[in-house]
């Protein structure tokens, strides 16, 4: 079985993976959550007005108030203390992660964890692979450097110092649409647009070393990629200025030339430092195929091959597994950095552990609505789409979010879920937010911005020591008048 449960880590013991019966799906539908009855009976309970000063604030920001949804209540109350168009359906940007970190929680269980498989084709004798190595990934969404480094020196310590043939990569785990990086926004570079892959080394990132020359006499930035690659040449048209560093000079432009040619150009100051720029350059097979063979290489393995795709056949051997860190683990850097291609692994996971492979956006989206249908959820009019709130498609209301969030609150694995948002004033999308004030770190948050879109959803601990579910989102006001509302809201959540 390739997408695994782990009961042990070396450092920790995780709670038994998570199985659900189609009968107890029928039992349930029977029966309903008593986080199903609650919002049923608050349905129907005329909604708290806004506040003067929030309307004041509105107001001045030219922000109409039917484009704000508000749901606030004490976890332990019956009817919510502030409600405000909390049926009507709205886009959520990321704050749509908590529906598909909470079902993945739900389906999976915390301890889940993620294989990456080497399988060796020909016989091996006295470390010498006779064939080819083929890689097959199962959706880790954190095969990040040191992890992808130690999944190819593991291979080293038991035993493989040379592969004569090639490294064929085995991508049938998915079964998905080709994945424009452009189709967004246009921003075909920026790792956000990254689409999913089976084998995702470092979130489809490569790394771009700039740095001032070192020779006082020389006039050109030093330029690298990391991982090296042969199919990509890089053409250097930056231009090395004098005095001090500025923001834009770590943000080079990036654009492919008409022989495929990656052009950068833009200026870079003697007095900047050296740093790594994150961008999508690589296709996600030639990026890990580059980085196990400078990993390989590096760890003093020989081969001399080429890049293949294909998939593991009955006579192939598996040679070696490595296993990721716990889905517990991961979903922390998810929900706190708003991570959207490992949103995206994970959303699709949901899907094989219920329907099967291979991975389709379809069945990603059906086991994460059945999970939320047992947990009591209304899912009528909910659209998830591709699970990380990347997208003008996805819609939730107030209401269902705070559903969410009161089912998950309620459930064994709350403290899982919960820890992985953001603190604000500490850490994650909310280090900056109220870093001053007395509310910092006593909320745990999601936040979520597109263009014109801004909504942040959780729970809070205020001032009187009342827990609250939160949940605020607005739609078609700039990002900056948006994040004003919020804090307003919060500000008063916190002193009632």
């Amino acid at each position: 079985m390739k997408l695994t449960s782990y009961g042990c880590a070396v450092f920790f013991c995780f709670i038994s993976f998570f199985n659900t019966l189609d009968a107890a799906d029928k039992e349930i539908i029977k029966k309903p959550p008593v986080s199903a009855l609650r919002y049923q009976v608050t349905k129907e309970v005329p909604q708290a007005g806004l506040t003067d000063a929030l309307l004041a604030l509105m107001k001045k920001s030219k922000v109409p108030t039917d484009n704000l949804s508000v749901y606030i209540s004490d976890v332990n109350a019956d009817q919510p203390m502030l409600s405000h168009n909390i049926d009507t359906a709205r886009s959520p940007a990321s704050t749509i992660k908590l529906v598909t970190t909470y079902a993945a929680l739900k389906a999976l269980g915390p301890n889940f964890a993620w294989s990456t498989e080497a399988w060796a084709r020909g016989e091996i004798s006295n470390g010498v692979l006779t064939g080819d190595l083929i890689l097959k990934g199962y959706g880790d969404p954190f095969l990040v450097y040191e992890r992808y480094w130690k999944f190819v020196n593991e291979l080293r310590d038991r035993g493989l110092k040379e592969i004569t043939g090639d490294i064929i990569i085995d991508s049938s785990h998915y079964k998905l649409p080709k994945h424009d990086r452009k189709a967004f926004d246009g921003q075909s570079f920026r790792v956000y647009n990254a689409g999913v892959t089976p084998l995702m080394f470092n979130f489809q990132a490569t790394r771009l070393w700039l740095s001032p020359p070192t020779e006082e006499t020389s006039s050109e930035v030093n330029l690298k990629l990391y991982p090296s690659s042969n199919k990509i040449k890089l053409t250097n048209q930056l231009k090395l200025v004098k005095g001090r560093c500025k923001r834009s000079h770590g943000r080079p432009k990036l654009s492919w030339g008409p022989e495929k040619q990656l052009l950068v150009s833009g200026r870079f100051a003697r007095s900047c430092k050296p740093r790594f720029l994150m961008r999508l350059i690589s296709e996600p097979k030639q990026l890990a195929f580059d980085a196990f063979k400078q990993f390989w290489l590096g760890s003093g393995g020989a081969f001399s091959g080429k890049l293949k795709s294909g998939q593991v056949q009955k006579k192939d051997e598996l040679f070696h597994i490595y296993t990721s860190p716990t889905l517990g683990e991961q979903i922390r850097l998810i929900n706190k950095w708003s991570n959207n291609v490992m949103t995206r692994q994970l959303f699709l996971t949901t899907g094989v552990n219920r329907y099967g492979a291979p991975a389709t956006i379809e069945k990603g989206r059906d086991a994460i609505l059945a999970v939320l249908q047992r947990q009591g959820v209304d899912t009528k009019g909910l659209i998830i789409d591709n699970g990380s709130g990347l997208s003008r498609k996805s819609r939730i209301s107030a209401r269902q979010m705070a559903q969410l969030l009161d089912a998950a609150y309620r459930d064994a694995y709350m403290p899982e879920f919960m820890s992985s948002l953001s603190l604000p004033g500490l850490d994650g999308t909310l280090a900056a937010r109220f870093r001053n004030e007395d509310l910092a770190g006593r909320s745990h948050l999601k936040t979520g911005t597109l263009n014109r879109v801004t909504a942040i959803a959780g729970y809070m601990l205020n001032r009187q020591g009342r827990r609250l579910i939160v949940v605020i989102q607005q739609n078609g006001a700039r990002t900056s008048k948006g994040t004003k509302i919020q804090n307003e809201i919060l500000r008063w959540a916190f002193e009632q």
